[in-house]
């Protein structure tokens, strides 16, 4: 028998036809349930159900995600073996997860360009195109954007709900912050600053006098590199992969999200979802805080 803890976390109260849908599955699993644990302060929306399995847990994977579908409860099952409260680095991608925009779609808007350029990054994060072929082709549409207009951009550029808590409650425990982005470092360098975290990697554009060239300077951040990069951030801090949480939502986060020990597919694609070890698809970002085992009312200063 191998020990889990399944966190379930809704932005509603968990009902009673829930509990006793996951505890009827868990049974039927052939689990072996310890003892349930209240999260949340206030009212039933995050519990931690102790339990054993008799076997791997990639056997109920896909289970879990048709119960979280149903009820519309973000559910993650999560070994028990300690680790859980050694994580110490959360890695973010931005568009779309840090941040609620496809930046380079906001950029295209601006220029005039907006579906066609929407049309590609969508294939894109989807996994239907090469992604460093599908960005050059986007940042040469983009020739002749002026600094300004980037400027005006980044001020419109809203964190997704729960990143501001989230980040905050991090820190308190010690975590380092990071934005890993395949976006541009101009916007990632700015969010860095605007969320006091302590890393940012993204492109480089390359620019012209004050405009855009059409061109990305050196080594194109992508999804191998994302995983790189994680690698060398724990390697920086002296930590093992397994104390690396990442969270992002398109297909080039895959490698990312494998290579941390707690990779989650935040609002993901479908494609990202099936493939990520877990899953945040209903609540804020402040619901991550319960997946790491950090108690309090998240949700309800959220919302």
């Amino acid at each position: 028998m191998k020990n889990y803890v399944l966190c379930c976390v809704s932005e509603n109260k968990l009902n009673e036809q829930f509990i006793k849908t996951v505890q009827d599955f868990l049974i039927k699993s052939g689990a072996l349930v310890e003892k349930s644990e209240v999260l949340s302060e206030q009212g039933l929306k995050a519990i931690d159900i102790h339990l054993s399995l008799p076997h791997d847990e990639e056997k109920i994977k896909f289970e879990l995600m048709d119960l979280s579908n149903t009820f519309q409860v973000d559910l993650a099952l999560i070994p028990h073996d300690g680790k859980r409260h050694e994580m110490k680095l959360i890695v973010f991608d931005m568009d779309s997860t840090l941040i609620q925009h496809e930046v380079i779609d906001e950029m295209a808007n601006v220029y005039g360009i907006g579906e066609k350029v929407k049309l590609i990054t969508e294939r894109a994060m989807n996994g239907e195109l090469n992604f460093d072929e599908a960005l050059r082709e986007r940042v040469a549409l983009l020739k002749g954007l002026k600094k300004q207009d980037m400027e005006r951009i980044v001020e419109n550029l809203k964190v997704t709900p729960g990143v501001e808590r989230l980040i905050s409650e991090v820190k308190k425990k010690g975590y380092k912050t990071a934005i890993v982005s395949g976006g541009f470092k101009y916007f990632a360098e700015y969010f860095k600053q605007k969320l006091q975290m302590d890393y940012a990697f993204a492109n480089e554009l390359e620019f012209s006098g004050d405009e855009l060239s059409g061109k990305v300077l050196g080594k194109i951040i992508n999804a191998k590199e994302k995983a790189s990069i994680l690698e060398e951030l724990a390697l920086r801090e002296n930590l093992t992969l397994e104390q690396v949480v990442a969270v992002g939502d398109g297909a080039n986060d895959l490698l990312m999200l494998a290579k941390a020990g707690f990779g989650i597919a935040f609002h993901a694609k479908e494609k990202v979802k099936k493939e990520a070890r877990h899953r945040l698809s209903y609540g804020p970002m402040t619901t991550l805080l319960y997946f790491l085992g950090i108690p309090g009312n998240h949700l309800d200063e959220t919302l």
